[in-house]
């Protein structure tokens, strides 16, 4: 699958390829999680988002020098504040990034003219109720194919800075860029972000699979008999070889592959 992507500022931090592994060096021995194939294909998936800018959120005394602190607006104008940590936010001049703002690449319009728009770093909702929440502006539109949504989600067997909200786009029309809501942490801990550290992940998914019609299976049916003998059979093959699923692996994506060779070849 393609992804097409459009930076609206040069030098833009954009997705890169997830990795299968979290940690470098992997520990020595058995049974690290660096082994298991479900968990290092699912870190693998689709895209990492890594931050396009340098902020955090901490204590008065821990913003880093020439850095820009603020709090969310509807805090500034309330009369208590239970949470005294602040945000903050680095100037890039390499990505037009200043004073919590990108200054994007100039717009072209027919009927309007050429104009630059403006678009925020970090922006705050204005309901009590989400005071937690803050959105992380991306600046670049994501394209996929048609028929093929976006899901935006904390990284994946990562540890996140902050708590990402998921959210799926349907980036085969979508022409805005893509704003990642994220949750304060409940502690009051310190948050520092460095520009390109990883923070959500894209994951693609055909819209037409959204949902499943699911479907229990009785005892008596012909695919439960199946299912049982293979269960029978893994545990046999597990208990002789603990890494027996990479092999099982390796072996079902074969099958495929030859299968896919040979439609291919037979319709030619």
């Amino acid at each position: 699958m393609e992804l097409q992507i459009l930076p609206l500022v040069r030098d833009a931090v954009l997705p890169t390829p997830a990795l299968a592994t979290t940690r470098s060096p992997v520990p020595p021995g058995y049974g690290v999680q660096e082994q298991c194939v479900p968990f290092t294909a699912a870190t693998a998936l689709g895209l990492l988002v890594r931050s396009p800018i340098a902020f955090g959120l901490c204590q008065p005394a821990e913003v880093p020098p020439a850095a820009h602190a603020f709090v969310s607006p509807l805090e500034a104008h309330s009369h208590s504040r239970p949470d005294p940590r602040l945000f903050y936010v680095i100037d890039d001049p390499a990505c037009s990034f200043s004073g919590n703002a990108f200054t994007f690449t100039a717009i072209h319009n027919e009927q309007l003219g050429a104009r630059v728009p403006i678009g925020p770093g970090l922006s705050f909702f204005d309901r009590a109720d989400q005071l937690e929440l803050f959105k992380l502006h991306l600046p670049y539109i994501c394209r996929t194919g048609a028929g093929i949504d976006t899901l935006f989600l904390s990284p994946i067997n990562r540890v996140p800075p902050f708590e990402v909200l998921s959210g799926l786009v349907e980036t085969d029309w979508y022409a805005h860029p893509v704003n990642l809501i994220l949750r304060k942490p409940q502690h009051l801990a310190a948050v520092h972000v460095a520009k390109g550290d990883p923070v959500a992940q894209l994951v693609f998914i055909d819209r037409a699979r959204r949902r499943s019609d699911v479907k229990v299976l009785p005892d008596h049916a012909r695919l439960t008999r199946e299912l049982k003998v293979q269960l029978d059979e893994w545990q046999r093959q597990h208990a002789a070889n603990r890494s027996a699923y990479k092999q099982l692996v390796r072996t079902q994506h074969g099958r495929v592959d030859a299968r896919a060779r040979d439609s291919h070849d037979g319709s030619q």
